[in-house]
C-alpha cells in the first residue's frame, strides 16, 4: 500500500523538476530569438559638422636667451676686480672683469712712450726736401715712364711676330692638307729634283777632275807626270783607279736614272733617282778620297813640281768640298720629302704651339705693361710726395719707426686685453662664476652675458611631424611658470637639416623666437618650460568627421555609412585635412548635418 502512494506521488520526484527547469530554458531562448529577430537594428553614429578644422603640432623645450654667451678669459691669472655685477645691463665694449695686470699695463704705458717718440721724430723729419732730390726722383719718374713706353713697343713688336709665326705656320698647315697630294710635298719633290740635276754636275766635274791626274780615260792628261804619281806607295794609285771606275759606273746611273724625273714626274721615280744620286755622290766621295792619298803618296820630281802638286791637291780639295756638299743638301732634301709626307700632323703641331706662343706672348705683354705701369703710378707718387717740405726717404723711414712701435703699443694692448672679459654685444650679465681674489683658468667660464629681451626655445620634432612645420609659421607658447592663461606669440626662425636620433626615432631640432617677451610684465628666466603649439594649417568652414568613420573598398576608394531613416547607405567621399582630434576633412560626398555611422550596436 505505501508502495503504490509513492507512485501516485510523481511530484515529489527529482525527474520531474530537472525536465520541468530544462523546458522552461528552452522556452526563454526560443522567445529572445523571437523578439530580436522582430526588433529594429540601432547604430552607434555622429553627425556631419561644418567649421574650422585645424591641423597643430606640439612640443616641450626650454626657454633660453636667444644670444647667450659664455665669456672666458684668453689668459690665466688672479681676479682683482669685478665692474659688473649680476642682472647689470652691459654695452658692446663695456670691461665686466679684470685680472691683475699691473705688468700689462707697464708694458702697455712703455710702448704709448714709444709711439710719442716716434710721432715726434717724424713731425720733426717733415721739413722739406733738398731741391736735388726732388730733381733725383723727378729723374726716376721719368725713366719710369720711359720705361714703359720701350717695353709698350717691344710688348707690340713680340706679339707681332708671334702673330706672323702662327700666320706662317696656318699658311703651312693649309699647304699640308692632302697628304701626299698636298702643295709642300710637291714642293719637296720638285726640289728634290732640282738638287738631282745639281747632283750630275758635281759627279761629272769630279770625275773629270780626278781623270785629269788618273788618265784612265783621259790617258793624254797626265803625260808630264804619270810616272812618279804615288811613287811613295804604287797601291795607292792603283786603289784610285780603280775608285774611278766604280764612281764613273755610279755617275752614270745616275745619269739614267735622272733623263726619267721632271718636275712632273711620279714620286717613286724621283724618289728613286734621289737614291740613285746619294749612290752617286757615296762613289765620288771614295774617288775623291782616294786620289787625295795618291797626291800624298806623290812627291814633286821631274816634271811635275811642289806647284803643279800643290794645285793638283787644290782641285781635289775643292772637288772634296763640293761633293760633300751636294751629298748633305741631298740628304736633307730627302728628309725634307719625308719631312713633307708628315707634315699635317707636324704643322699642325706648330700652328696650335704658335697660337698658345701668341696667347702667352700677349698675356706677358699685359702684365709686363701693367708692372711697368705699377712703377710709374709708384714713381709718379713718390714725385708728388717728394715736393712736400719733408724728404721721402727719411719721412718713409720715420713712418716705418711710427708703424713699428704702433704695433707694438697694439701687441701689449692686446697682450693685455687677454686678462679682460669685455662684452662683445650688449646684454645682462646672467651670472658670475669667480670670485676677486681667486685665480682663474683660461679654460673656466667665468661670466655668462644674456640677452633678456630676446628668448627662443628649442625642441626636437620628429620626422612624421617635420614637414607640417617651416620657417616663418607662428606659434603659440604656454610657460608653465605662469600656466595656461598666458600665452606668447612666437615664430619659427630655423629649422635644422641635421637629424637627432633619440632612442632609434628620427627628430629634428626646430627654434621658436618669442615675440613679445615683455619682460616689464613677465620675468621671463632662462631654463623655464614652455609648451609650443604649431599652427600647421587651418581651414573654415570645412565639413569633418571622425577619421575611423572612413572605410576603404577593394579597388582602394574612400566610403562611409550613412544613415537615412532606418537603412544604411555606403556613400563614397574624398577627404582632404587631417585635424587635430582623430578628424578629417570631407570635400566631396557628404552635407552637414547627415548621421554617419560608427559602429553597429547589437
Amino acid at each position: 500500500m505505501a508502495e503504490e502512494n509513492k507512485k501516485n506521488k510523481w511530484y515529489k520526484r527529482k525527474k520531474f523538476y530537472i525536465i520541468g527547469v530544462i523546458a522552461l530554458l528552452v522556452i526563454s531562448v526560443v522567445y529572445a530569438n523571437v523578439k530580436k529577430a522582430n526588433k529594429a537594428p540601432t547604430y552607434e553614429t555622429v553627425k556631419v559638422e561644418s567649421g574650422v578644422l585645424s591641423q597643430t603640432v606640439d612640443a616641450t623645450g626650454n626657454v633660453e636667451s636667444a644670444n647667450e654667451l659664455d665669456l672666458r678669459f684668453e689668459t690665466s691669472g688672479k681676479l682683482v676686480k669685478i665692474f659688473k655685477d649680476v642682472n647689470t645691463e652691459v654695452k658692446a665694449g663695456d670691461i665686466i672683469a679684470e685680472l691683475d695686470l699691473s705688468g700689462d699695463n707697464a708694458r702697455v704705458a712703455q710702448a704709448s712712450a714709444s709711439v710719442q717718440r716716434s710721432k715726434a721724430n717724424l713731425d720733426k723729419i717733415l721739413a722739406g726736401a733738398t731741391n736735388d732730390y726732388i730733381l733725383s726722383i723727378k729723374s726716376t719718374y721719368d725713366k719710369a715712364q720711359a720705361s714703359l713706353e720701350q717695353i709698350k713697343a717691344n710688348s707690340a713688336d713680340a706679339v707681332a711676330n708671334a702673330e706672323a709665326v702662327v700666320k706662317t705656320a696656318e699658311n703651312n698647315l693649309e699647304l699640308s692638307a692632302g697628304g701626299e697630294n698636298s702643295q709642300i710635298v710637291e714642293n719637296a719633290y720638285q726640289d728634290l729634283v732640282a738638287t738631282i740635276q745639281s747632283v750630275q754636275n758635281s759627279l761629272s766635274s769630279a770625275l773629270t777632275e780626278s781623270d785629269n791626274i788618273l788618265g784612265v780615260d783621259n790617258t793624254l792628261a797626265n803625260d808630264s807626270y804619270e810616272d812618279v804619281l804615288s811613287a811613295l806607295d804604287s797601291s795607292k794609285l792603283n786603289s784610285a783607279k780603280d775608285k774611278y771606275g766604280i764612281a764613273k759606273s755610279a755617275k752614270n746611273k745616275v745619269d739614267s736614272a735622272s733623263i726619267k724625273v721632271s718636275l712632273n714626274a711620279n714620286h717613286d721615280d724621283i724618289a728613286s733617282a734621289g737614291k740613285v744620286a746619294e749612290d752617286g755622290l757615296i762613289a765620288a766621295k771614295d774617288l775623291l778620297y782616294a786620289v787625295s792619298q795618291m797626291l800624298d803618296a806623290t812627291v814633286p820630281i821631274g816634271n811635275l813640281t811642289q806647284t803643279g802638286l800643290s794645285t793638283l791637291k787644290s782641285t781635289i780639295s775643292a772637288s772634296r768640298v763640293d761633293v760633300t756638299s751636294k751629298y748633305t743638301i741631298l740628304i736633307n732634301q730627302l728628309q725634307a720629302v719625308d719631312n713633307a709626307k708628315n707634315s699635317y700632323s707636324t704643322y699642325q703641331i706648330a700652328y696650335d704651339k704658335a697660337k698658345e706662343n701668341l696667347k702667352n706672348a700677349e698675356t706677358r705683354a699685359q702684365a709686363d705693361i701693367s708692372s711697368a705701369e705699377a712703377s710709374v703710378r709708384q714713381a709718379e707718387a713718390q714725385y708728388n710726395d717728394v715736393k712736400n717740405p719733408a724728404r721721402s726717404e727719411d719721412v718713409s723711414s720715420a713712418r716705418a719707426q711710427l708703424y713699428e712701435s704702433q704695433a707694438s703699443l697694439s701687441q701689449a694692448v692686446s697682450a693685455r686685453n687677454k686678462g679682460r672679459i669685455v662684452a662683445p654685444i650688449a646684454g645682462t650679465v646672467g651670472k658670475v662664476n669667480v670670485k676677486v681674489g681667486e685665480f682663474v683658468s683660461a679654460t673656466e667660464i667665468a661670466v655668462k652675458l644674456v640677452n633678456p629681451n630676446m628668448f627662443e626655445i628649442r625642441v626636437d620634432i620628429p620626422e612624421t611631424d617635420i614637414i607640417k612645420i617651416a620657417v616663418g609659421n607662428d606659434a603659440d607658447i604656454t610657460l608653465d611658470a605662469y600656466g595656461e592663461d598666458h600665452h606668447f606669440v612666437g615664430k619659427v626662425s630655423e629649422i635644422e637639416t641635421g637629424e637627432t636620433v633619440i632612442q632609434d626615432v628620427v627628430y629634428y631640432k626646430v627654434t621658436v623666437a618669442m615675440e613679445d617677451s615683455n619682460t616689464d610684465e613677465f620675468n621671463i628666466l632662462n631654463g623655464m618650460t614652455a609648451n609650443i603649439l604649431f599652427y600647421t594649417e587651418q581651414k573654415e568652414n570645412a565639413l569633418y568627421i571622425p577619421q575611423r568613420a572612413i572605410k576603404t573598398d577593394d579597388s582602394g576608394k574612400k566610403y562611409v555609412r550613412v544613415l537615412k531613416g532606418t537603412k544604411v547607405e555606403d556613400v563614397y567621399v574624398d577627404t582632404g585635412l587631417r585635424g587635430d582630434n582623430g578628424l578629417i576633412e570631407i570635400t566631396s560626398g557628404l552635407q552637414a548635418g547627415e548621421d554617419v555611422v560608427l559602429r553597429d550596436i547589437i
